[in-house]
């Protein structure tokens, strides 16, 4: 047998699933209460609800972890430790959390509370799980896209739990990374309020409507042994949405092919064709695939065509409710009574290495019918709804006393439970853990100016449009260009004017494959051409602390910032933040604490980045790493047109939106705010385009006062969640 221990984690949306999954043999139960989850369309739970799974749990030795992976606002921040408090007090095991700044609250104040990181943070490598492992984090939950080879890498240079999925509905995008249903409607999954418009049809430009974005259901059990031997601590299932027969049928099989192949891992493993089709009946979307784990990506991931769920087979159903939902799991106990007239009454119950005994009221002698021992096993023997049944019973009476059936039953019910209090006391979950690293960088101390207009730009066109403009002062410069040759590092001196301040622009997704570059870019920061970095994820940031960058750090809006806590955290390591696209006025208005700040006026939003790629899909892979105009389109079915680019370098796709965000009718208010930079960003614009838009914004702030206005260059155009937000 082997050593090796891999825990089951499984999903419940309600209290009837979380029985359900302990039923059927998850090591673990993953849940989310009435605030701050990430499926807020699940019945989710109650905290007494939570408090009563934990002693249930935990009494079976089975762990629950609370989901916390949302982004928090400023106004609902206040609620947070009070919301943890008495969940933590109960003994929760872990809390999964997305939101930087709740990872520093609750590390400060459950300094022993296990912080799991979400794959709504978007880990993609070794470099990002070792920033969080500084901050406390004890396990991550990586982005689905990764590889085993990737997965491998992460516990060979950690010391970290790693938790991955292994069954159940994918996203399209890199989750914690999607505007997708946020721009088009308002549901952000970011809120846990998707309205999944990835499974909508799209047209492909042979006018061809397909479903290209949406994943087929991932299904692993005939690769469990490599799943295994790669390291991974946790099995998650997907499935929080899902019924209790789900949760139970899926549960139940991959705990009798893990503990299969743990038994005797050097036997031939094989999946009975039997039980393939048996879980392919529980609620599989159109077809399966087994993820990224062998595959950076595929066209026979994904469905095409429209991605209905089957349903169950009632029989299937039948069977799963007999087994785990009709019926709770037990501990055996064994007991031993003693009932004497004259005496006090006792009554001891033994589960493992757990004893109780009880002493009740003295025996009275019997009048007239004394208790038998048939009487006395049958009211002892009433375990109900209790998490033990009778095993064994040994009954020491003289066979001329009596009780009341009242008193009979209030011994019971003492020792049940004080047997339950007495397991739970030698399991008990509170250990110690490492509270991270509390640490400061010294970030850069020059004045980063107020209202200061700058750009972004992603070719070299509108590189050298930008240049052309004596009031830019501050030029984002997307890393790409050098990599795809537009730029060349020989050509700075001619590219580059001296008066001006260069950023240089990370990848919106670090992995492994983008590591060959890292060399390109240290140069090119240790150049006297830059004068800081753009960081778009943990990766880059903590690939930068490593390296001992000297030069300004600033993040995109893809580095959540969402309330006080989180911009206070992040302006002790870098310089300034740019605030985020989904929250409204009186929301951004909220984030006072001290840091640069950053804001968006112009830009297409990216809806979704991907490790799929949408023209391999519909047409064929181009691995072309020189183009910066690597474009296909897909239209909705209400005619917009939207534009996929593909990053060929690193190798993921950008779904922009239809049309750009531009906040130009509300600049006069964004002005009062003061923001220390106004940010113009150019993806799929032309250089007419580009000089078209920076010219508007620089006349229109400088007329601004005088309330006179250009017409805008766009026909059409959106304020994004400036005005609306998300719920």
């Amino acid at each position: 047998m082997s050593e090796r221990k891999v825990e089951l984690l499984a999903p419940a949306g309600n209290f009837a699933s979380f029985r359900a999954a302990l039923n059927a043999g998850a090591d673990a139960v993953y849940l989310g209460g009435e605030q701050y989850g990430a499926r807020a369309y699940a019945d989710n739970f109650s905290s007494e609800e939570i408090v009563a799974a934990l002693r249930i749990a935990h009494i079976f030795d089975r762990r629950i972890y609370l989901t916390v992976n949302t982004l928090v606002k400023e106004s609902e921040f206040e609620n947070l430790i009070p919301y943890i408090t008495p969940l933590y007090e109960a003994g929760l095991d872990g809390v999964i959390v997305q939101d930087i700044g709740v990872l520093q609250c609750l590390r400060q104040n459950f300094p022993d509370l296990e912080l799991h990181a979400s794959t709504q943070m978007t880990i993609t490598g070794v470099y990002g799980a070792n920033y969080l492992r500084k901050l406390g984090v004890c396990r991550i939950v990586p982005a689905r896209e990764l590889s085993l080879d990737e997965i491998r890498d992460i516990k060979a240079k950690t010391d970290l739990e790693v938790e991955c999925f292994i069954h159940g509905a994918m996203c399209y995008a890199y989750s914690g990374q999607c505007l997708f249903s946020s721009i088009l409607g308002g549901r952000s999954g970011n809120r846990g309020r998707c309205a999944g418009p990835c499974r909508l049809p799209y047209m492909d430009r042979n006018h061809k409507a397909q479903y290209p974005l949406s994943l087929k259901d991932m299904y692993t059990l005939p690769m469990l042994p490599e799943l295994i031997q790669a390291g991974i601590d946790s099995f998650k299932i997907e499935g929080r949405m899902k019924s209790p027969e789900y949760v139970a049928g899926v549960t139940a099989m991959y705990r009798k092919y893990i503990d299969c192949y743990l038994e005797n891992p050097d036997k031939s493993y094989a999946v009975n064709p039997q039980d393939e089709q048996l879980i392919r009946q529980l609620y599989i979307r159109s077809d399966t695939c087994s993820g990224y784990y062998r595959k950076h990506n595929d066209r026979a991931m994904v469905t095409l065509t429209e991605p209905g769920y089957s349903g169950s087979a009632q029989t299937v159903l039948k069977d799963i409710q007999e087994k785990y939902i009709s019926k709770n799991i037990v501990l055996p106990i064994s007991s031993t009574a003693k009932i004497r007239a004259g005496e006090p009454a006792e009554l001891t119950f033994s589960c493992g290495g757990a004893s109780v005994t009880v002493v009740g009221e003295s025996v009275c002698p019997a009048l007239s019918k004394p208790l038998c021992r048939e009487d006395i096993a049958q009211k002892l023997g009433r375990l109900g709804d209790t998490c033990f049944a009778l095993d064994r019973l040994t009954i020491d009476t003289d066979g001329a006393s009596f009780m009341p059936v009242k008193a009979l039953n209030e011994m019971r019910r003492q020792a049940v439970q004080r047997l339950e209090e007495k397991i739970l006391e030698q399991r008990g979950r509170r250990a110690e853990h490492r509270m991270g690293t509390t640490w400061k960088r010294v970030t850069s101390q020059h004045d980063l100016g107020v209202n200061t207009l700058c750009v972004l730009v992603t070719t070299n066109k509108q590189l050298l449009t930008a240049n052309t403009f004596s009031e830019i002062q501050r030029i984002y410069i997307d890393a790409d260009i050098f990599l795809r040759g537009e730029l060349t590092e020989n050509l700075l001196d001619e590219v580059l004017q001296t008066e001006k301040e260069y950023i240089l622009v990370l990848p919106h997704i670090f992995r492994k494959r983008s590591y060959p570059y890292l060399a390109s870019y240290k140069r090119l920061l240790e150049s006297r051409h830059f004068a800081g970095v753009m960081i778009r994820n943990f990766e880059e940031l903590e690939w930068l602390l490593e390296v001992g960058n000297t030069e300004s750090i600033c993040s995109d809006y893809t580095v959540s910032i969402w309330n006080n806590t989180s911009l206070s955290f992040m302006s002790e390591q870098i310089d300034c933040v740019t605030l985020p696209l989904e929250l409204n006025k009186k929301e951004l208005n909220r984030l006072s604490a001290n840091g640069g700040k950053e804001f968006v006026l112009y830009g297409h939003i990216p809806m979704m980045y991907s490790a799929n790629c949408v023209r391999k899909t519909l047409d064929h892979c181009i691995k072309d790493t020189a183009s910066a105009n690597n474009r296909y389109h897909l239209t909705d079915r209400y005619q917009n047109i939207f534009t996929v680019v593909q990053n060929c370098i690193h190798c993921y796709n950008i779904l922009y939106n239809t049309v750009p965000l531009s906040l130009h009718g509300q600049l006069e208010g964004i002005l009062k705010k003061n923001y220390n930079r106004l940010r113009l960003d150019f993806t799929v614009e032309n250089d007419v385009q580009t000089k078209a838009v920076i010219e508007y914004y620089l006349d229109r702030m400088a007329r601004i006062r005088y309330r006179e206005a250009k017409e805008f260059p766009c026909k059409e155009f959106t304020n994004g969640h400036y005005k609306r937000g998300v719920e």
